[in-house]
């Protein structure tokens, strides 16, 4: 077997201990457990860190956040019977109390948390809602029509339907539960059930579509949380951490860079509600984040906006990213425009519960961007070769394979779908296309999946080619993602119109506009062109490898009909 390993020493992983216990009453992992400790001994106390909203500077330090998440625990378990292994969506922008509610969850009954994209609509937060098996939906006053219809599209009750933060007539907010549940006498937290470690229990739900297919939740356990965390840990360089949380908490990035990772290392987790370039760079400059954690397009735009040059970046240390492929001229361009600082990629998957692989602290130098670092500690990895299944050498090319305690459980009901993906060995088949170089450095080379990354999230081929397929113009279809210099790919369609439906351009726009209407932002067809055939197997599997050479080749055009991109403050949201 020719086996990659990770050239960093192992990391212990706590096995029977859930991911409540680890970071709030673990005094070998957890700053307020040995806060409390040290207050016990008569000793000065080490100052906690916490979730900071970086416009209003409401302020939240992990001794709260543990005395606020045990309160609304007994809440939900009391007044509205949460049981284990139920599961609660967070809908939500972000907001301090999203964490809160999240730790709250992992506390009462072992809940399962499943984080929703704020820009669904509601039939995708209904489809997401009863994939997830979600019992509660808590979301924000901006975001409640669309949450009520998703509910009651779902089967929802309305009074399952919770307010984060805001106060709206008739509905129930967090804060009101707290304030509730601070009258009970809290019930112990959850605890590994004997016989069992914390591989075995799922504590989150996170929404990918995998290799293939639809989104499907996948299984994220509390030794999966918590074996990342260490891994980051190893590679952590000294000093006070702080971060700034401009990525959605939903995403994978989220779960564990902004909403967990900081209470391992006692480092402020600074939120910002809603992105803009300005408050952004405010908030950079306000809080001397020496460390950014970015998507390509806000890359992009800060070697691209003028605006950036109103504000003095000389503290930043380091950017990183790892959502979505970057360009070698953005990266060029990046160390131009700030030659002090240096860069940090990583490579995974929501099925890794993120990094995969990431650059250590040796290798955060430029030269090394294109590269996706080197294995984390406690994995391994594998090459396969595409065509026969030969596992292969340093150098060759084939389908990047890895195992590791941050490898995801499975899907959740899709028995399937988790064969597929996760074979008997423990492997995660990553879909990605690649190598190790004799360094240990993995280079990811393309996608043989199928799945479309905007703006480093994912969208699934067959679910606009089902949308598509519902029009009464359209015959048949295929969809792609073709190259975005600010999103890193876009969604296209190849459409076979119906008999006696002509190929012009309003055709193209009606289609356009079709999806527009049913589908969030980042999900919208950027182009159409017409075809007489889209290419398939004698079994009838659509051949989308033949599409994309045309495709990048130009050969055998057909009408095209390209949307509005917008301007660049559009292109650049999260």
């Amino acid at each position: 077997m020719v086996l990659f390993k990770s050239p960093h020493p192992d990391v212990e992983v706590p096995a029977h201990i859930t991911t409540w216990e680890w970071i709030f009453e673990s005094p070998r992992y957890s700053p307020v457990a040995r806060q409390e400790k040290q207050k016990k001994e008569l000793k000065q106390p080490a100052a906690l860190a916490g979730y900071v909203n970086a416009i209003t500077k409401e302020r939240l330090d992990w001794a709260e956040v543990k005395a606020k998440a045990t309160q609304l625990s007994s809440a939900l378990m009391t007044e509205y019977g949460l049981r284990a292994g139920e599961t609660v969506s967070l809908f939500s922008t972000n907001t301090i109390w999203y964490p809160v509610a999240m730790w709250a969850v992992i506390r009462a009954a072992g809940g399962r948390v499943n984080g929703a994209s704020p820009a669904y609509n509601a039939e995708e937060m209904a489809h997401a809602l009863r994939t997830a098996k979600s019992r509660f939906l808590l979301t924000l006053p901006t975001s409640l029509d669309v949450a009520l219809t998703a509910a009651q599209q779902a089967g929802m009750a309305r009074s399952h339907v919770l307010l984060l933060e805001g106060q709206v007539p008739g509905f129930t907010s967090v804060q009101d539960l707290i304030q509730r549940g601070s009258k009970y006498t809290p019930a112990p937290p959850y605890r590994i059930p004997p016989g069992k470690t914390n591989a075995d229990v799922c504590g989150y739900l996170n929404f990918s579509s995998g290799t293939t297919g639809l989104p499907k939740a996948v299984m994220l356990s509390h030794q999966n949380i918590i074996a990342q965390c260490h891994q980051l840990k190893q590679l952590q360089t000294p000093g006070p951490y702080k971060i700034l949380a401009v990525m959605p908490l939903f995403h994978i990035t989220g779960l564990v860079r902004f909403c967990t990772y900081p209470l391992l290392v006692n480092g402020d987790s600074v939120m910002l509600p809603s992105f803009s370039m300005e408050s952004m760079l405010q908030a950079i400059c306000e809080f001397q984040i020496r460390e950014l954690i970015l998507v390509p397009p806000i890359l992009i735009r800060l070697v691209r906006d003028k605006m950036v040059d109103n504000y003095d970046l000389r503290h930043v240390e380091r950017w990183s990213s790892g959502s979505a492929p970057i360009s070698p001229e953005i990266i060029a361009l990046l160390q131009k425009k700030f030659p002090w600082t240096g860069f940090r990629q990583g490579y995974g998957a929501t099925e890794s519960t993120a990094c995969i692989s990431a650059h250590p602290p040796s290798h955060y130098d430029y030269k090394y961007a294109h590269t996706g670092g080197m294995l984390v500690a406690n994995t391994v990895a594998k090459v396969m070769d595409l065509t026969t299944g030969e596992e292969l050498a340093a150098g060759q090319t084939g389908e990047i394979l890895a195992r590791g305690p941050q490898i995801a459980m499975g899907y959740l009901d899709n028995a399937a779908a988790t064969a597929e993906t996760f074979d008997a060995e423990g492997f995660f088949h990553t879909g990605d296309v690649g190598h190790f170089d004799h360094q240990g450095l993995i280079h990811i080379e393309d996608r043989i999946k199928e799945m479309i990354k905007v703006k480093g999230q994912q969208v699934a081929p067959a679910e606009l080619e089902d949308l598509l397929l519902g029009h009464p113009d359209v015959e048949d279809c295929a969809v792609l993602g073709i190259p975005d210099d600010y999103a890193g790919e876009r969604p296209k369609a190849y459409v076979v119109l119906r008999k006696g439906v002509e190929q012009t351009p309003a055709t193209g726009r009606r289609l356009l506009e079709f999806v527009k209407e049913r589908k969030v932002r980042y999900k919208w067809i950027v182009e159409i062109e017409f075809t007489d055939q889209v290419p398939k197997s004698s079994t009838g599997k659509l051949l989308r490898r033949i599409l994309k050479v045309r495709d990048k080749e130009g050969k055998e055009r057909g009408l095209r009909v390209r949307a509005g991109v917008g301007d660049e403050v559009e292109r650049a949201r999260l």
